[in-house]
C-alpha cells in the first residue's frame, strides 16, 4: 500500500488545503489570496529587467508574486515525492495552441471580471459576494460549449484532472484509447522543441522576477517586505499547489460537474471523452472539493465578523466607478469560463500544473501575458466601456440587506447552513454515483476509484455491483 505521500489524494482533501491557504491568508490580509494582478507583475519584470518597454508596466509595476511562486513550487514537490514528473505527457500541438489561445482569452477575462475564477469562485463566494456568485452562474454555460468546442476538435480525451501513469499504462491494456491519448512510450521530452521554447520562457519570467526581488526596489522584493511576510506568502501558494497537484483541484471543472447529472453515457462517448473524466464528472469529485474550500473560507468570515467583529471582505473591486456590479462581469465571466476549459484548467490550476511540468500549464503562460496586453494598453478607454455601465451599487448580498445585525446574522447563517447541506449531499450522490461508500469517496482519489470500478467488471466489461457496508 503506497504512503498517502506517495499516491494522489481525493478532491476533498485538495480542497481542504485550498481551503487552508485562503483561511490562512485572509487572518493575516483580511482579503482572499489574489492571484491575477500578481502574474502581471511578473511579466512587467520582462520589460523593467531586458526589453525595457512599458507595454505591461504602464498599468503594472514590475515586482514578484511570492504566492505563485509557493504554488508553483508546490506542484514541483508533489512530482519529486510520487516520482513522476508530468512531462512523460505528451500533448499534439493542437493541444497546446488550444491552451495559449484558451489563457489569452482567460487572462483578457480577469481584466474584465475583475478577478480570476480562484478570487470569485474561492474568495466571493464563500464572503457573499452576488458579484461572485453572478460571474460563476454566467461562467457555466460558456465553460459548457467550450466543453463541446473542445470535444469537436477531437481533445475531449485529455480533458482530465491529472495524466497519472499507473493509471493510463492499465488503460493501455484496457485499449481504451481515449484514456491514452496523452501517453507514448517513445517520446522525449527533452527533444521536443515546443516543450524546450516555452520552458526556457517560464525559466526566463521566474529568473527576471527573482532579480527584481533581488533589487530590493518593489514592494514584494527581498528588503521590501519583511522575511516573514515573504515566507508566508510563499507558504500560503505551496499549501493552494500541494492541494491541486495531489488531487486535480479545480474551480471551472468543480462548478461543471453537477451538470453532468443530467447528460447521459452516450453523450460522455459521442464526445470521446475520457472514462476516468466520466467517473469525476459524474460523481461530482471537483464539486465536493470546492465546497470544502468554499465552507472553510465562509466558516472564518463567519466568525471574525460575528465574534471578532471584523467587516466582510469586499470582493468585488469597485473601482473609480463604484459600481459591485457592472458590465465587465457579465462579458468577463463567460471568458473565465472558455479559458478554463481550453487551457484543461482555471488559472491556480494551470500554475501547479506548471510546476509539474504539464506542456499545455507551460503554453499558457505567454497567453497569459498577451491576455493581458489589450487592457494595459488601453486601460482608460476598456474601463470607460466596461466598468461605468453599473447594474448596481452593492458588493456582496448583505448589503442589500438592512444594515441591522437582527437581519444580516440570521441571512449569514442560513447562507453558511445551505453551503453545508449541499455538501453533504454531494458526498451522498456522488459516493452512489460512482458506487463507493462515503467514506472511500472521501478518502479515496479519482484514480483509485476509477481502478476501483475496473476490477468490478467482469471479463465481457459489464460491470459488477459490489455492495458496500
Amino acid at each position: 500500500m503506497p504512503s498517502i505521500f506517495k499516491r494522489p489524494w481525493s478532491f476533498v482533501w485538495g480542497g481542504f488545503l485550498v481551503g487552508l491557504a485562503e483561511v490562512l491568508y485572509f487572518l493575516n490580509y483580511e482579503t482572499p489570496i489574489p492571484v491575477t494582478t500578481g502574474l502581471a507583475k511578473m511579466f512587467g519584470t520582462l520589460e523593467a529587467n531586458i526589453t525595457h518597454t512599458d507595454f505591461i508596466t504602464r498599468t503594472y509595476s514590475a515586482d514578484i508574486h511570492w504566492v505563485l511562486i509557493g504554488l508553483i513550487a508546490g506542484g514541483a514537490l508533489v512530482t519529486l515525492i510520487e516520482s513522476e514528473r508530468r512531462s512523460w505527457v505528451k500533448y499534439p500541438p493542437r493541444v497546446a495552441v488550444l491552451a495559449f489561445i484558451g489563457a489569452m482569452i482567460f487572462g483578457f477575462g480577469t481584466r474584465l471580471a475583475q478577478g480570476c475564477t480562484a478570487w470569485h469562485y474561492l474568495g466571493g463566494i464563500p464572503a457573499m459576494s452576488l458579484t461572485s456568485i453572478v460571474v460563476a452562474i454566467v461562467s457555466i454555460p460558456f465553460a459548457y460549449l467550450a466543453f463541446l468546442l473542445m470535444a469537436k476538435l477531437n481533445a475531449g480525451g485529455f480533458m482530465k484532472h491529472h495524466e497519472v501513469k499507473a493509471t493510463v499504462q492499465k488503460c493501455v491494456e484496457l485499449e481504451y484509447q481515449t484514456e491514452t491519448l496523452a501517453y507514448d512510450s517513445k517520446y522525449k521530452p527533452h527533444k521536443d522543441p515546443l516543450r524546450l521554447g516555452l520552458t526556457a520562457f517560464f525559466f526566463l519570467v521566474i529568473a527576471s522576477a527573482g532579480w527584481t526581488a533581488l533589487q530590493g526596489a518593489s514592494p514584494n522584493s527581498i528588503g521590501g517586505l519583511a522575511w516573514g511576510e515573504i515566507l508566508l506568502k510563499a507558504m500560503i501558494g505551496f499549501l493552494v499547489g500541494l492541494g491541486i497537484a495531489k488531487s486535480g483541484f479545480g474551480t471551472e471543472c468543480a462548478v461543471m460537474s453537477p451538470k453532468s447529472l443530467l447528460m447521459k453515457p452516450r453523450h460522455f462517448e459521442a464526445m470521446k471523452v475520457a472514462k476516468i473524466t466520466q467517473t469525476m464528472f459524474t460523481g461530482m469529485m471537483p464539486f465536493a472539493g470546492l465546497l470544502v474550500a468554499i465552507l472553510m473560507f465562509n466558516l472564518t468570515i463567519l466568525f471574525t465578523w460575528i465574534v471578532l467583529g471584523w467587516d466582510v471582505p469586499v470582493v468585488a473591486e469597485a473601482g473609480r466607478y463604484k459600481y459591485g456590479f457592472h458590465l465587465g462581469h457579465l462579458i468577463g465571466g463567460p471568458m473565465l469560463g472558455i479559458g478554463s476549459v481550453m487551457m484543461l484548467g482555471c488559472e491556480i490550476r494551470t500554475y501547479a500544473r506548471i510546476g509539474m511540468g504539464y506542456l499545455t500549464g507551460l503554453a499558457a503562460l505567454p497567453g497569459f501575458m498577451l491576455g493581458y496586453l489589450p487592457y494595459s494598453l488601453f486601460k482608460e478607454q476598456i474601463d470607460e466601456i466596461f466598468f461605468s455601465r453599473g447594474f448596481m451599487k452593492e458588493k456582496n448580498m448583505l448589503e442589500l440587506l438592512p444594515d441591522s445585525a437582527f437581519f444580516q446574522y440570521p441571512f449569514a447563517l442560513a447562507y453558511t447552513a445551505l453551503l453545508v447541506a449541499l455538501l453533504v449531499w454531494t458526498i451522498r450522490k456522488g459516493a452512489k454515483i460512482a458506487k463507493v461508500n462515503k467514506k472511500e469517496y472521501v478518502m479515496l482519489s479519482t484514480d483509485e476509484i476509477f481502478l476501483k470500478g475496473l476490477h468490478n467488471q467482469d471479463p465481457d466489461g459489464a460491470k459488477v455491483v459490489v455492495p458496500h457496508r
